[in-house]
C-alpha cells in the first residue's frame, strides 16, 4: 500500500511547537505523489501565507506562497532585526549541512541565505524554497517516511517563521511547553505571531531536543508522548536584558531538561551548562 502522510498528525505537531493554529489540506498530486498545503488557520490567506509541500522519489520541496494582499507581511519579513536575520542563516545553514538546499529570492533576485548582511531591507515579493534530496520518503518504511516529513517540515518552518514580524509577549514569559501565558492570543488583525513560541523552535532545531547539560532526551525515554518535549532556558536572564534586546536563538538559548533547568536557576546568575555537567561530574 502506497504511504501517505498523516496531515492531521503533521498539522497538530506544528500547532503546538509554533504556537498558532495550523491545518493540513491535501492538492492534487504532482506526478502521482502526494501534495499538500500547510497554513494558519486563524488569518485570512489573502493577507497571510502557506506553505505548498510535494513529495517525490526521494525527495521534498517546500515553497512559501504568501496570500495575495499579504505585502505588509513581505516588507515586515524584509525589516525583520539582525537577530530574526542571524537565526535564519544558522538554520539555513543547519540545512546544507543535512542535505537541504534553501532557496531565497526577494523582487526576482537571489540572496544568499547565508549572508544576510548583504540583504536589502525593501522587499515587495519574496519566495522561500527548501529541497530536500535524497530524503526517506515514499520508502516501504512508513514510520520512517512519517518521521522524516515531520522533522524538515518542524525545519522550514522554523526558517520560514524566524522572518514573520511577531508579537512580543512580556518579558516574564518562560519559554517552555505547557501552553500559552494567559490571554496570549495572535493578533490577526495585524499578522503578527508569537516570538516566545518560534524562538523555542529554533533553538531546537540548531540545538536538539536533548538535555545540553545531561544529554537526557524525552523522546529517547518516553516515545511519542515525549517527542520534542525539552525545557529551553535563557542564558542570560531575562530579568537583565534591555527591553530593545532581540533574542538570538542560536547564541542566547539552550535545551535543559527540567532537572537541570532547575539546577541552573539555584544559582544567581544562573549556572551555565558546563557548571552543571561539572555538577553532574562531582
Amino acid at each position: 500500500m502506497m504511504w501517505q502522510p498523516d496531515l492531521e498528525r503533521l498539522a497538530t505537531q506544528l500547532s503546538r511547537d509554533f504556537g498558532l493554529r495550523i491545518v493540513a489540506a491535501s492538492k492534487q498530486p504532482s506526478g502521482g505523489w502526494p501534495a499538500f498545503e500547510l497554513r494558519p488557520a486563524d488569518t485570512p490567506r489573502e493577507i497571510s501565507f502557506g506553505v505548498d509541500v510535494t513529495l517525490g522519489w526521494r525527495s521534498i520541496t517546500y515553497s512559501l506562497m504568501p496570500g495575495a494582499f499579504a505585502g505588509p507581511l513581505v516588507t515586515a519579513m524584509g525589516e525583520a532585526d539582525e537577530g530574526a536575520k542571524q537565526t535564519f542563516a544558522a538554520l539555513a545553514e543547519l540545512c546544507a549541512r543535512a542535505r537541504g538546499s534553501v532557496t531565497l529570492e526577494v523582487d526576482g533576485a537571489g540572496l544568499d541565505p547565508l549572508r544576510p548582511e548583504l540583504w536589502p531591507t525593501e522587499w515587495h515579493r519574496a519566495s522561500l524554497t527548501l529541497v530536500r534530496s535524497p530524503a526517506a520518503v515514499n520508502t516501504d518504511d512508513h514510520d520512517e517516511n512519517d518521521r522524516e516529513l515531520n522533522s524538515w517540515t518542524h525545519r522550514y518552518f522554523s526558517l520560514a517563521m524566524a522572518l514573520m514580524p511577531v508579537e512580543e509577549l512580556e518579558p516574564d514569559t518562560v519559554l517552555n511547553p505547557e501552553g500559552l501565558p494567559e490571554g496570549a492570543k495572535i493578533r490577526v488583525e495585524t499578522n503578527r505571531y508569537e516570538r516566545s513560541r518560534i524562538n523555542r523552535a529554533a533553538c531546537i532545531e540548531l540545538h536538539g531536543d536533548s538535555c545540553l547539560a545531561c544529554r537526557f532526551n524525552f523522546g529517547e525515554t518516553y516515545g511519542e508522548a515525549g517527542r520534542g518535549f525539552i525545557h529551553v532556558h535563557h542564558v542570560t536572564p531575562v530579568s537583565r536584558i534591555g527591553p530593545n534586546y532581540r533574542v538570538n536563538p542560536a547564541t542566547d538559548l539552550v535545551p535543559l531538561c527540567p532537572n537541570c533547568h532547575a539546577m541552573a536557576h539555584r544559582f544567581d546568575p544562573p549556572a551555565s551548562v558546563e557548571e552543571i555537567r561539572n555538577l553532574l561530574a562531582a
